[in-house]
């Protein structure tokens, strides 16, 4: 039980939370929602440890391992990335150190005639056997696995940290955190930095997770795929709710229709009392009723309505017709550094399409958006605009390009057209919740959600029939999102974008077009849920993610590999009576962890039995799925292990 008791917190300006107690059972999955400023990701700090409340405190189970992952993190190391993810578990990190600083000592030869040679041996074991215990052997095959389900390709495990982008840099981050098989895992979201595979592969990862999940994410279908409970901060008060993110939308919108009928039946009912209390108070015969009432009402615990949350509110202006063809794309062809990006491609968008690219990071949908928007030329080949299209462009990066120096109002005027009055931006400013002296705030000390609806409001400024956005969502919280689903939908004009915002592809597109490397695909009047049950057919029914494959499976090229990253590998010449031992030692491990190993294959198969013969509902079908899974991996673990035992096995002998 994760219990929080009291917790206060204060700024001068404002009062995150006061007295807020909350009891969250382990095991649970919940996502923590609220607007912007309500304390969700200073809740998180807090049970992390890693922000001190003012009084209260946070109660966590005994000996309780937390994975903590901050909205921003990026992580600054001269490690390769599958280094860095291995070195996330300190505890691991430190036996591990230990177990080189001994085998150093070990290898010694003036050492091995030493009387505490014998004893250094036995703590050597003693240390395998709890490195093996916490997983440390399998540790590099399981950084691998994280990664390459977060869209690493080998050569980006092996590159140093220092070389990735930051985006790739977040996904280290993520890895490591993960890796570290917490009691309590923490994300603060997320999918930030993920491509839809890599989001769905996160998914599955959290869904097989056997601890409890506490995350904040803007991403409606994620929510919806993983949690199963959802705690609302509002005012400083904690609400929970069960179920998933819709769930709890629509349970909120009960409870909120209960109340404001509960607070007018009281509010008529304190009209009543107050006006029996003015027209009786003076009179003698009814004074004391009168004044009766009037305790009552002074005691009556008054029911108050929530106040509304300010949403942004807008819609595209309405633009003049372009003709049919929107654009048209003529064997063209992009790639860098001698890798082609877009191959020669041949395609034509027409009026009213409203078009998601799809497909993993760097195969290529932005480099297709920017050259649609003629911010980047083809290698080869031709892109012919029609007639009377205008065009605005939201580039992935668009935040980067406001001035800093700015003020909210100038950033708009830069924008505006010379015929716009400075009414009319003060109005469209006011839809996207700049109002009074907020306009004269410096572009510099926005938040991301605030820069991005500023950016979204310059974009208004001029109406354009061809709209192209790369992540438009990107630092928006669910309010803003929906009201830009809905803008997106009434608009009547031609869009092209770019999102992993599944839910925002669902509710908006009309078509879809692949993009994956080396090859793009339309596919014309298919919305984004055919084509998701397109993709999963052809894999078999997996979700749309990358899978371990033999080239990135460092356990399937090699079974020494296990060995976690820096660590020795047995030597291969067994010349030495004290090499002998070691691998006497590391062959008795193996052999205790393929008993564990088989012990828990059995159970499950025994638990898989039991369900069987019972009732099969849905969530039993579900619990059976997760023990396959679980099966299958137990399996693998057993098959890597017995093929190092074969080969030490054999080195002992020789």
């Amino acid at each position: 039980m994760i219990s929080l008791v009291n917790l206060s917190k204060h700024y001068p300006t404002r009062t995150l939370f006061d007295n807020l107690s909350l009891k969250i059972s382990l095991r649970e999955r919940m996502a923590i929602v609220g607007p912007n400023g309500a304390g969700k990701s200073s809740l998180l700090k807090m049970i992390a440890g890693q922000l001190e409340p003012d009084s209260g405190q946070v109660i966590l189970p005994v000996s309780a391992r937390i994975g903590y992952l901050p909205q921003d993190l990026e992580i600054v190391s001269d490690r390769t990335a599958v280094g860095e993810v291995v070195g996330g578990d300190a505890t691991l990190m430190e036996v591990e150190d230990e177990m080189k600083r001994i085998e150093t000592r070990l290898s010694d030869q003036d050492f091995q005639n030493d009387p505490g040679y014998e004893k250094m041996l036995v703590r050597y074991g003693d240390l395998q056997t709890r490195f093996g215990a916490l997983g440390g052997f399998e540790q590099e095959a399981r950084a691998r696995k994280i990664l390459n389900g977060l869209n690493f390709s080998s050569r980006q495990m092996d590159m140093r940290v220092e070389e990735l982008s930051g985006g790739w840099r977040m996904r280290v981050a993520l890895a490591k955190t993960l890796i570290t098989d917490p009691d309590i895992l923490l994300l603060d979201e997320p999918t930030n930095h993920l491509d839809i595979p890599s989001i769905e592969w996160l998914e599955g990862f959290l869904n097989e997770f056997s601890g409890s999940v506490l995350l904040i994410s803007h991403d409606r279908t994620f929510m919806n795929n993983v949690i199963n409970g959802v705690i609302e901060l509002s005012s400083g008060r904690a609400t929970v709710y069960s179920g998933h993110y819709d769930h709890y939308l629509e349970e909120k919108a009960s409870r909120q229709e209960a109340l404001e009928t509960a607070y007018e039946r009281q509010q008529g009912e304190i009209a009543r009392i107050e006006s029996f209390v003015e027209r009786f108070r003076a009179k003698a015969s009814k004074a004391t009723q009168a004044q009766s009432r009037l305790k009552a009402l002074e005691k009556m615990e008054r029911i108050e309505l929530d106040s509304q949350e300010k949403t942004v509110k807008f819609k595209f202006p309405q633009p003049q017709r372009s003709g049919n063809i929107v654009v048209s794309l003529k064997g063209v062809t992009k790639g860098f550094e001698g890798r082609t990006i877009i191959p020669s491609l041949d395609l034509v968008i027409h009026r009213s399409v409203k078009v998601a690219l799809v497909g993993p990071n760097g195969a290529g949908k932005s480099t297709l958006l920017r050259m649609l928007a003629g911010v980047m030329h083809p290698d080869q080949g031709s892109i012919i605009p029609g007639a009377n299209v205008t065009i605005t462009y939201f580039a992935q990066h668009q935040l980067e390009t406001l001035d800093p120096h700015h003020t909210v109002l100038e950033s708009m005027e830069s924008q505006a057209p010379d015929s716009e009055t400075q009414t009319k931006i003060r109005s469209l400013l006011g839809a996207f919740l700049f109002r009074k002296d907020e306009v004269t705030k410096k572009v510099g000390v926005l938040s991301g959600g605030e820069k991005s609806r500023l950016a979204l409001a310059r974009m208004l400024l001029v109406p354009a029939n061809f709209i192209l956005l790369d992540e438009p969502t990107n630092h928006l919280d669910i309010a803003s999102r929906e009201c830009l689903e809905f803008a997106l939908q009434s608009y009547g004009g031609t869009l092209i974008f770019i999102t992993h915002d599944r839910h925002l592809i669902e509710t908006v597109a009309t078509d879809i077009i692949e993009v994956l490397p080396g090859k793009v695909t339309p596919l014309w009047n298919t919305p984004y849920e055919a084509y998701v049950a397109k993709r999963r057919a052809e894999s078999g029914g997996q979700p749309m993610a990358p899978t371990l494959t033999r080239e990135s499976d460092p356990i399937g090229k090699n079974p020494n590999a296990k060995i976690s990253q820096g660590q020795k590998a047995p030597s291969t010449t067994g010349s030495t009576d004290h090499e002998r031992d070691l691998l006497k030692i590391r062959l008795s491990r193996i052999e205790q962890e393929m008993e564990s190993i088989t012990q828990k294959i059995t159970a499950f198969e025994e638990e898989i039995a039991s369900r069987v013969s019972g009732q099969m509902d849905y969530k039993a079908k579900s619990d059976i799925k997760k023990i396959e899974v679980k099966i299958n991996e137990s399996r693998k673990s057993l098959d890597a292990l017995t093929l190092e035992w074969d080969k030490l096995a054999e080195l002992i002998s020789q």
